[in-house]
């Protein structure tokens, strides 16, 4: 088997595979960048970032910004709890694999975030509501753990225990950790 790898330059197969989101959406192409990867398609209530990054993970991320809140969000991240097989994909240096990936990602995007990309993200917001709700409450979690409050980020990483990713795992175990050392610090009376 004969495989290709990867070219540099594949911001001409990005925007050829998602001029789509300009031709049927109204979304115009706003800015694209070579090294890494990226093509940001803008709209009056939002953007789609498409993104690749040869040099580290070799991913095809694809982005939905919401224009009014500023809030991103990976379409892998939202799509993780409701649709089987819409996970994340590292590792994509094959050139025949980099263009079967844009085409997965593509079809994830139209088949699951029209109403996005039509403009109403209330109904996005609201089919998506339990993704969300877990982005949110991981990131409230994170900067918990970062701002030094342990305990309470221990909490919040236990209220989502059935949707943990490793990271997660790790997060709440060494939080956890650091509550039992502080315990331990407090001089008795």
């Amino acid at each position: 088997m004969n495989s290709r790898v990867v070219s540099a330059n594949v911001l001409p197969v990005i925007e050829s595979r998602f001029r789509f989101l300009v031709d049927e959406f109204g979304f115009t192409l706003a800015q694209t960048s070579d090294i890494p990867t990226g093509a940001w398609y803008r709209s009056p209530r939002g953007a789609v970032i498409v993104r690749y990054d040869l040099l580290r993970d070799a991913a095809v991320d694809i982005t939905l910004e919401e224009k009014v809140s500023g809030d991103a969000y990976l379409l892998t991240e939202i799509l993780e709890f409701a649709v089987p097989g819409a996970e994340r994909r590292t590792d994509v240096r094959d050139s025949e694999a980099f263009e079967a990936e844009l085409d997965r990602m593509r079809a994830l995007l139209i088949r699951h975030c029209d109403d996005f990309l039509r403009g109403d993200v209330s109904a996005y917001r609201t089919r998506f509501r339990e993704a969300l709700l877990v982005k949110h409450c991981r990131s409230i979690a994170s900067d918990e753990f970062e701002r030094g409050d342990p305990r309470r980020a221990a909490r919040l990483f236990s209220a989502l225990r059935s949707y943990w990713s490793e990271s997660d795992r790790e997060h709440h175990a060494r939080a956890i950790e650091r509550v039992q050392q502080v315990v331990h610090l407090r001089p008795l009376r």
